[in-house]
């Protein structure tokens, strides 16, 4: 028989006090409590086992209770820029996956909407029904106004995609036939197999920085797929975020020449933060010299 769980709340000051008692230094009692008032213990917990040794609790020696809270706003400025750059890839996404299908001889405007038109039927009800509920819960003026103009109860395609979330974009792009999907992925550069897996691992990757988890350190549910001719990602853990940072980097050169600055974005955040080890997040020995990451004149 499972024990109840019995451990007792604990005060901000008795939390500061446990960490000590585990070996942490905290020289500002004070500011560790205010930090523990505003950031969770358990979710710090993530970020002081890096810290602490392999099997038990106790903080390894010279810990300070400052290297852990820089460790945690490393991954929350991580994650801040991270999902700005895949919202610029899934507008652009959404553009795509409307502008080609409504211009399909084979789709068309409403053509999303027939299950027989998809590679696998099944999954695409599914698909539907994921899109009816987003559509229902849409509180876009554009989508009353068509309804209340309109017959039908399906909206046009470039609708559509601005009311359903990533992932339902992302499962519908993945069961378009392979004629579809490359009208997607060629202009990237890309296999459309791999487009498809890139862009489930970028939803879920979006999903742990919105709902503020760890990316740092994280071995990731969901393996992009390893495209087979690009020499930028041969060789690179893909279960680690060092992998879809250089997706995002790929797929932002291809869409407008990553005018944002992704790339000195991410090198500027690193040269902020010299002390975070770069092997837990999957970055190559050199891989500055990536032709992905190497500076360009």
């Amino acid at each position: 028989m499972k024990p109840h769980y019995r451990k007792p709340p604990l005060s901000f000051r008795d939390q500061v006090r446990l960490l000590q008692s585990r070996g942490l230094i905290v020289t500002n009692p004070e500011f560790a409590e205010t930090k523990l008032s505003h950031i969770n213990y358990y979710r710090l917990s993530a970020y002081f086992r890096f810290f602490q040794n392999e099997h038990t609790h106790m903080f390894r020696s010279n810990v300070r209770f400052e290297d852990v809270s820089r460790l945690y706003y490393f991954d929350k400025k991580l994650r801040s820029i991270i999902f700005y750059a895949i919202e610029k890839i899934e507008v652009y996404i959404r553009t795509s996956y409307a502008y080609h299908t409504a211009m399909s001889d084979t789709l068309g405007v409403f053509g999303y909407a027939d299950d027989e038109k998809m590679y696998d039927p099944g999954r695409h009800r599914d698909i539907l029904a994921s899109i009816e509920t987003d559509v229902r819960r849409s509180k876009e003026v554009f989508v009353s106004h068509f309804f209340e103009k309109y017959e039908g109860d399906t909206l046009p395609v470039w609708m559509m995609v601005e009311v359903i979330s990533f992932n339902t974009l992302s499962r519908l792009y993945g069961n378009l036939k392979a004629s579809e999907q490359k009208k997607i992925a060629q202009p990237l550069g890309l296999h459309e197999s791999v487009l498809a897996g890139w862009l489930h691992a970028l939803t879920y990757v979006r999903n742990l920085c919105a709902h503020h988890a760890r990316v740092w350190n994280k071995l990731l549910a969901i393996r992009p797929k390893i495209p087979r001719k690009n020499r930028a990602f041969q060789g690179l853990e893909n279960r680690k975020i060092f992998f879809v940072l250089s997706m995002i980097l790929y797929l932002l050169e291809k869409i407008d020449g990553d005018e944002y600055g992704f790339r000195q974005e991410i090198k500027g955040l690193l040269a902020a933060y010299p002390e975070v080890p770069l092997r837990n997040m999957g970055f190559s020995e050199k891989w500055e010299q990536n032709p992905l990451w190497s500076d360009k004149v």
